[in-house]
């Protein structure tokens, strides 16, 4: 056999042991990442960014903030501060009396005082504009339904339209995506952002039921409004993306606001801070956001804001489309391979450098699908697990040398057999031959 044919025969035998470390590959990384273990000590690397998403850099540096066209006219936030159960009673009913579109009440009425006030803002939430936040509780065993948490007080709920406020973190603090619907006390239930945006327009719940996601990431684009004070990593160009209000200051202005200022708007009623001039960290979060996406301290927006994004969303039907992930596991089966056909040729020509080599590829290879990821979700609205796809790139080399050291032989005994059986087993005796 001539060395032609031989390196012909020797590329066939390296296309088949790159497609069985691909898919050896895979499967690792399949059982890596629905392992209910603790990673670290297998990928440190992955473990340590899990909780900065690629949607926390797209969004916070490259989209602009500051773009007037990003005001939401259909959605006014009234600061409660310190909770008076008459002067929210009070909102409720000029709001209803202005035609609105619906209101949601960002907050818990969990006692009963038993006082004219009490009964005021009990016929006040009942009308069927109205909508009233709750939390649910997930149960200890995983299997089984969640149940209500924190709830009103029935006198103030037995007529009145429910949400639950809860908002879907990772870490307990930032905030990217939500339920629209949750199993609580054995049945399927909206969340308080989708009942609002439901009365508005019927159509987002089945629309939303069409999606079939049990998680939709936010799709983030209008920041925290309010405080006199906007700081880094807050709001420091003070942009304005909803109509806000405190609640004294709403009553004191009622007799300002034209006559159709109100109607098929949606009002949010919730806490955001006590003063206009004072930060509280009560109800906030980290957001997508959050100017400082790196070392944060400061949570960058308060509850009734994220469902205020949620709603615009919800509304302008802006969703965020993410990639299934049989494409991603495609997507790092195809990474495995070419990783591996190349890490080949850089062994064959014995290169003294051949580590810092490798290196470089794969920090190339980062850099590409990491400006992808966020030119996609930043333009495009795309998002895609950019973990996953990483890790197969971080963990290509090191497998590629379990499998040349420990299976490649093996592997390719049992291929010669049924390819060439005439050939000798090593590579080195059929070049010698050629």
């Amino acid at each position: 056999m001539n060395k032609k044919e031989t390196n012909k025969v020797l590329s066939v035998k390296e296309l088949f042991h790159a497609l069985i470390f691909s898919i050896l590959s895979i499967a690792f990384l399949f059982f890596l990442h629905h392992l209910p273990l603790n990673q670290l000590f297998i990928d440190p690397f992955s473990e340590a960014i899990k909780n900065h998403d690629v949607m926390d850099v797209a969004i916070s540096k490259f989209r602009n903030h500051d773009d007037p066209k990003l005001f939401d006219n259909n959605i006014i936030i009234i600061n409660s501060k310190f909770t008076n159960r008459k002067d929210i009673a009070t909102s409720v009913n000029f709001l209803l009396n202005k035609n609105v579109g619906a209101i949601g009440v960002d907050l818990i009425f969990d006692t009963l005082h038993q006082t004219a006030e009490d009964t005021l803002l009990a016929n006040a939430l009942g009308n069927k504009k109205v909508v009233i936040g709750y939390t649910f509780f997930e149960h200890k065993d995983i299997r089984q339904p969640s149940f209500s948490g924190i709830t009103s007080s029935p006198f103030f709920t037995n007529k009145s339209r429910q949400g639950y406020v809860n908002l879907a973190s990772n870490d307990g603090f930032t905030v990217r995506a939500f339920e629209p619907f949750h199993i609580v006390n054995g049945r399927q239930v909206k969340s308080f952002a989708l009942q609002l945006a439901s009365i508005i327009d019927p159509e987002i719940e089945s629309i939303t039921k069409k999606r079939n996601n049990e998680l939709e990431w936010i799709n983030f684009k209008r920041v925290q409004p309010g405080s006199i004070n906007m700081i880094p990593p807050i709001n420091s160009n003070k942009a304005i993306h909803y109509a806000y209000s405190g609640i004294n200051e709403f009553l004191n202005d009622t007799s300002s606001y034209p006559p159709d200022y109100f109607i098929n708007k949606i009002v949010l009623i919730g806490f955001n801070g006590e003063t206009q001039q004072a930060m509280s960290m009560k109800d906030r979060y980290y957001t997508p956001l959050n100017e400082n996406y790196q070392g944060r301290s400061i949570p960058d927006m308060h509850g009734v804001t994220v469902h205020a994004n949620i709603i615009s969303m919800l509304l302008s039907k802006d969703f965020i489309e993410e990639v299934p992930e049989l494409y991603l596991y495609l997507m790092s089966f195809f990474l495995f391979f070419i990783n591996y056909l190349c890490f080949t040729k850089m062994a064959r020509r014995k290169l003294f450098f051949m580590l810092p080599t490798v290196r470089v590829f794969q920090l190339i290879q980062f850099v590409v699908l990491f400006a992808g990821a966020i030119l996609f979700l930043a333009i495009g609205n795309i998002k895609f697990g950019f973990i996953l796809v990483i890790t197969s790139v971080i963990l290509s080399y090191e497998l590629f040398e379990f499998y040349a050291h420990k299976l490649r032989n093996r592997i390719a005994q049992r291929i010669n057999n049924l390819v060439e059986k005439d050939e000798p087993l090593h590579e080195n005796s059929a070049e010698g031959e050629g």
